[in-house]
């Protein structure tokens, strides 16, 4: 088995602090210390925060292995991504980072763009500008409420009635867009 690099260290650490607390919050002294390296190897291997940051967001916007070509096959991709998503796990979702960091007076413009070019772009050219907009209101509101607000009368996510609701709410939100 392959020991851990440093650069690798320093990423998982960092992802989880940037994306869990926003990138404004989080110094480079609590990275490196949660990794066990001293400060100096993040300019190293990353030129500094906003390089390491950057790096934190590689494939953070990549959610369909092969794009949806229907508003049908876009729900059933996000009921599917939300309805495997781990809920045990320590490492903060690519949802959490936006929500996190998209306000961030540093690194916000970067991750609206970062956003915006690699996963909007594609639904706004399937769904159109109006629909795209709710759609992606839906999903964040979906997730706010579920995860932080724990609303009650979400299904559990490991039943089929979760799918259910989800799917209704997503296609709901397609369909009735103006």
């Amino acid at each position: 088995m392959d020991a851990i690099t440093t650069k690798d260290k320093l990423l998982l650490h960092a992802r989880r602090l940037f994306w869990a607390n926003g990138y404004s919050n989080v110094s480079l002294r609590q990275i490196t210390s949660e990794a066990g390296v001293d400060v100096a190897l993040i300019s190293r291997h990353f030129g500094g925060k906003l390089g390491l940051f950057e790096a934190t967001l590689e494939g953070a916007f990549t959610l369909f292995d092969t794009p949806p070509i229907t508003p049908t096959e876009l729900v059933d991709a996000i009921v599917h991504i939300f309805a495997e998503a781990p809920r045990t796990s320590m490492e903060p979702s690519a949802v959490t980072m936006l929500l996190t960091n998209s306000h961030d007076r540093h690194v916000g413009d970067l991750v609206r763009r970062l956003y915006d070019t690699h996963f909007q772009n594609g639904i706004r050219d399937l769904l159109g500008p109006d629909r795209s907009a709710l759609f992606a209101a839906a999903v964040f509101g979906f997730s706010i409420a579920e995860k932080s607000l724990r609303v009650k009368g979400i299904a559990d996510p490991a039943s089929s009635a979760y799918r259910a609701q989800l799917r209704n709410f997503l296609m709901t939100a397609i369909n009735h867009a103006q």
